[in-house]
């Protein structure tokens, strides 16, 4: 694949890094000349096989570990990124959990680790970074949030889930407002059934089942995720922001399943 975006000498942090749709981001970013820094919880194993990955092509690349619910992991990651790297130009805020449990069975340990992660820890990190680039008067730098079809429409088991990235939705357009004097541009990405490593352990996933309900007759893939950022980053969005884009192959466009 070959792509007409050039991030050549710039600097990406991308949290959530080792997996799924980070991953894809991290390896399409890096393909578009970006060096790539990228955040994981659990899986430092494959988070350091994707960066040797990577500079084995030539591509600057580093990892730390970071949990995102902790302020300092948060730190820790940023300050990490630009020791190695150099001045971050943009982040890509991946992260998340999913942890699906019927309205009565969500405790507040449930309730506080969904959004401290998936709100509060991308909150920070985005100020962290922020901050930084405020701080060198950087210009045209971009940020990207990774909100969900579920922040617009509802399912059963997601309420507290549905809360973190509508919540998501909403900085994504206040932090764009904030922070447009600075020439930082912040944007969401919304992706909808994407098929990622835990799907596979997921009871009663079927593909094509699933398929059914998409306009578009398919469950995505991350590089269907990943072009969109790499685009949100680019000049070609320099008069984009606090824009929230649903990737969802049609999803929330219907009015009803058929």
């Amino acid at each position: 694949m070959s792509f007409a975006i050039d991030l050549s000498g710039k600097v990406t942090v991308v949290t959530g890094g080792a997996t799924g749709i980070g991953a894809g981001v991290v390896r399409t970013f890096a393909r578009a000349g970006s060096a790539v820094f990228f955040s994981y919880t659990s899986n430092a194993d494959g988070a350091e096989s994707l960066a040797e990955e990577l500079r084995r092509s030539g591509v600057r690349a580093g990892t730390a570990r970071a949990d995102l619910a902790r302020q300092e992991d948060i730190e820790h990651l940023v300050e990490e990124a630009e020791r190695t790297l150099g001045p971050i130009d943009h982040l890509v805020n991946v992260a998340g959990i999913t942890d699906p449990h019927p309205f009565f069975e969500i405790t507040p340990e449930i309730w506080n680790r969904t959004l401290d992660i998936n709100l509060r820890g991308m909150y920070f990190t985005t100020q962290a970074v922020a901050r930084r680039m405020v701080a060198r008067h950087a210009r045209g730098c971009s940020i990207v949030t990774m909100s969900s079809v579920h922040g617009k429409v509802s399912g059963p088991r997601h309420s507290h889930y549905e809360a973190s990235k509508g919540g998501i939705n909403m900085m994504t357009r206040s932090l764009a407002i904030e922070l447009a004097p600075y020439d930082i541009r912040v944007n969401g990405v919304a992706p909808g059934a994407i098929e990622v490593e835990r799907y596979a352990h997921m009871p009663g996933y079927d593909p094509a089942e699933w398929s059914k309900s998409i306009p578009l007759g398919r469950v995505g893939k991350p590089e269907d995720i990943a072009p969109t950022c790499l685009f949100l980053c680019s000049e070609g969005a320099s008069y984009l922001t606090g824009q929230v884009i649903y990737i969802d192959g049609g999803v929330t466009s219907r009015l009803a399943a058929p």
